[in-house]
């Protein structure tokens, strides 16, 4: 009982922040840029510090043995596929392109290749390692303490998917948001039972890094139409 509720005082400081800061940045222009940086550094640094004084643990690099890098590679062919095929035969009619350009635009790129997958590849790589550093190896295990290893994939893929709404809200109608939301739940279902299977990020990290580049590989499209 005392480890679940730990686990709920964890997960109650760490969960508003990505949801904050995402609704700032996209409502409150510049004061809006510094909450959500705020609240970005705080999602890095919280998990580690609950680790090294609530928990008194040790860093780690969450080794991975070979076969779970297999199965992470594996894994990754069919989470780019599906999020190219849902776009290109489900989505595009529905997407706002001209809104995703002017915010691709307000970031300062003009259409350079070099220039945007430059950024597209460090995003990629920087993104989809926070986010499997903090949703599956820190609000997954937390998740896990409180439902059990199935109820808490579940669990741990639904706050995943919750600040994700926000951001696909943003850029298109109920259409996107419901087919976007449900690819979101099930890719943090696969990162969750990955982790649960080989306890280590790195095998999820495989196919979110493809995942985040076929979303870039869209956002290269509308932009170049």
């Amino acid at each position: 009982m005392y480890s679940k509720k730990i686990a709920i005082v964890a997960l109650s400081l760490l969960l508003p922040a990505p949801i904050i800061g995402i609704w700032a940045s996209l409502n409150l222009d510049s004061a809006g840029q510094i909450i959500w940086t705020v609240m970005k550094f705080w999602l890095i640094v919280m998990p580690v510090l609950w680790l090294l004084t609530v928990e008194k643990g040790k860093i780690s690099w969450s080794k991975s043995s070979m076969k779970g890098l297999i199965e992470g590679a594996f894994w990754a062919i069919p989470v780019g596929a599906v999020i190219w095929l849902l776009y290109t035969f489900c989505l595009e009619s529905y997407v706002d392109k001209e809104g995703i350009r002017f915010q691709i635009e307000l970031v300062g790129f003009d259409g350079s290749f070099i220039s945007f997958w430059s950024f597209a590849l460090m995003i990629s790589f920087g993104n989809a390692l926070m986010e499997e550093y903090v949703w599956r190896w820190f609000v997954f295990a937390k998740c896990k303490t409180l439902a059990g290893p199935f109820l808490g994939i579940l669990l741990a893929a639904f706050f995943f998917t919750a600040h994700h709404i926000i951001v696909i809200w943003n850029f298109g109608d109920a259409m996107i948001v419901t087919i976007g939301s449900a690819a979101i739940f099930l890719a943090g279902c696969l990162w969750c039972y990955l982790y649960q299977k080989f306890n280590s990020i790195w095998p999820g990290y495989i196919s979110h890094v493809v995942a985040d580049l076929a979303v870039f590989g869209i956002a290269w499209q509308i932009l170049t139409s």
